[in-house]
């Protein structure tokens, strides 16, 4: 014990001497020298590149914090961390501290550094990476891409979904979104089941489609069109649709935008990965159905001043599908209406509403999922009874959805729904209007 501490008091002498005689000019020379000999290649990244933010350095502190307790050598000195602008804590490498990444079976050697500057008044940081050299050509056209892809995967999968809306009387979006903590997924979304799976496998296949947009030369965006009466889930649907993609939600309100540049000027500041929803678009301005023949007064009584901007047709057709759409990637547009048939056609064709999802009154699938998120039952003794009566009925899911909020006994509370389907079929039939039968047909009935 004694020789080692004496030998690593010897060395730490020897190097202090080396560097009070021997001048940093020759240190250097020596360095580059040994460097000549060694099988090992250094590269350092640090956190400015040419003036600016360098972008890879900010995508390895995400990647190899999140790796830095599923490598083999997990650092001795760990940083961590939450804002509210992401889900999960996060981790980093502390000072000076190292780690090493195994990619293809090759080991990358890391090692974080920093040292303050006392005439810039600023912290230097960089990352330095060794290994052998007869890698650097996997490094520089693979690994190095590969982190760059999963840091931006990471940061996507961690970050809070956020909630932007118009600001009243000015245009822009609100400065800072709000958090979008809304519950709903597709597990908890009352949807039929084959339609719910078919939204998912389209949103899916948007989603890892970067490549395949490129490659057929289209803008990576995705249209929706979700019509229906009202209490159908369509809300319900952009919330679930938010949450499996993890992307912030812009709700733009047409009737607060004063004109076509106005409209540019919010598209061309939204975020990439994002919604962008405009529900019942066939109320909030004048854009009507041209090919039916509708007017702006069939449906809005509102008179408006003779010189007052509003955004038109033409101007939101070239924002959602001109050379505007494509200042932006991975983007969703939603259109939500109760009359489908009052939107002018131009709106609705594929690569502008690319899917177009109809929510109708509860079917007896939509009944059972609703009964399994408010009352934990996928069975029951009154589910033929309520499968008659939804059958012969209109109602929404939100209606359906209310009753059964009252009362938490899942007995009490199906009977409830089935007294409140009955009176519904009832006042059905006292509003339908009387059957007119045509003259004659007494007699054609009667046979005599």
């Amino acid at each position: 014990m004694g020789s080692s501490l004496s030998l690593i008091a010897s060395v730490a002498i020897l190097r202090s001497s080396i560097n009070d005689f021997v001048p940093q000019e020759i240190r250097s020379c020596l360095q580059e020298l040994a460097s000549r000999f060694s099988s090992e290649l250094t590269m350092v990244i640090s956190d400015s590149h040419e003036g600016s933010k360098n972008h890879l350095f900010h995508a390895l502190m995400m990647y190899l914090g999140s790796n830095a307790f599923s490598t083999s050598s997990v650092p001795q000195r760990i940083t961590v961390g939450k804002n509210e602008n992401i889900k999960a804590l996060a981790y980093g490498l502390d000072r000076n501290c190292k780690i090493v990444d195994t990619f293809h079976g090759v080991d990358m050697k890391w090692s974080y550094c920093s040292e303050f500057n006392p005439a810039l008044q600023y912290e230097l940081k960089w990352y330095e990476l060794r290994f052998h050299k007869r890698h650097a050509s996997m490094v520089r056209n693979k690994y190095l891409p590969y982190i760059i892809e999963m840091a931006k995967r990471i940061k996507d999968q961690n970050r809070v979904v956020k909630f932007y809306t118009t600001r009243g009387g000015r245009d822009g979006w609100s400065c800072k979104g709000i958090n979008l903590d809304h519950p709903m997924t597709f597990n908890t979304l009352a949807m039929d089941g084959n339609l719910k799976q078919k939204v998912i496998e389209d949103l899916d296949r948007f989603i890892k489609g970067k490549n395949y947009y490129r490659k057929i030369g289209k803008v990576w965006k995705r249209g929706y069109l979700l019509y229906g009466p009202p209490g159908t889930g369509k809300s319900s649907l952009i919330a679930a649709m938010a949450n499996h993609l993890n992307f912030d939600i812009y709700s733009l309100n047409l009737s607060a935008v004063s004109s076509d540049s106005s409209l540019e000027f919010l598209l061309l500041h939204m975020s990439n990965r994002s919604i962008l929803v405009v529900e019942d678009i066939d109320c909030s301005i004048e854009l009507q159905n041209r090919q039916a023949g509708d007017h702006p007064s069939d449906h809005d009584k509102t008179p408006r001043k003779p010189q007052e901007k509003v955004v038109t047709l033409s101007g939101l057709l070239n924002a959602i599908d001109g050379l505007l759409s494509c200042c932006g990637d991975e983007r969703v547009i939603v259109f939500t209406t109760n009359y489908k048939d009052r939107i002018d056609p131009a709106l609705l064709r594929a690569g502008r509403m690319d899917m177009h999802i109809n929510l109708s009154y509860c079917t007896f699938s939509t009944f059972k999922q609703l009964a399994a998120n408010y009352l934990d039952i996928w069975n029951h003794d009154l589910f033929p009874r309520i499968e008659k009566l939804i059958s012969k009925v209109q109602v929404s899911p939100a209606e359906v959805a209310g009753e059964l909020m009252k009362i938490r006994n899942p007995k009490t509370s199906l009977e409830g729904l089935s007294r409140f389907l009955e009176s519904k079929r009832e006042a059905a039939k006292s509003s339908a209007p009387p059957t007119s039968v045509p003259e004659g047909a007494e007699d054609e009935a009667g046979g005599v």
